[in-house]
């Protein structure tokens, strides 16, 4: 490589790190000056996520309800239900809710039943 090269990186190693590093930035004012200025942490949960995964549920269910008949499904959460407690917490997580089962009446009526 070249050798200025190595001498820019060399100084940029030995430069003070308090105003470059993490939480660190620079501010453009209205007049032009450039300011650096302190980032302020947000910690933020990601809520849009969260609800993108509730909407799948949902979804995932109506279509489990829809391809398998609301009785079939049932009974099958009842059989799980009866299990060990990792398959209990699945038969909660998947029982059957009113959203659930509107989205499934609603494919039923707008597809019909599933080919079998």
């Amino acid at each position: 490589m070249d050798a200025n090269y190595d001498r820019f990186q060399e100084r940029l190693r030995r430069m003070n790190p308090s105003g470059a590093g993490e939480g660190h930035g620079v501010v453009v004012q209205p007049d032009g000056l450039v300011v650096p200025r302190r980032r302020r942490v947000r910690l933020s949960f990601p809520w849009r996520s969260l609800v993108l995964a509730v909407i799948c549920c949902f979804l995932f269910k109506g279509f489990m309800i829809w391809h398998q008949g609301e009785a079939d499904y049932a009974a099958r959460l009842a059989e799980l239900s009866d299990q060990s407690t990792g398959h209990r917490a699945a038969a909660w997580v998947l029982s059957m809710d009113p959203v659930s089962v509107w989205i499934g009446t609603t494919l039923r009526d707008a597809i019909g039943r599933p080919p079998v």
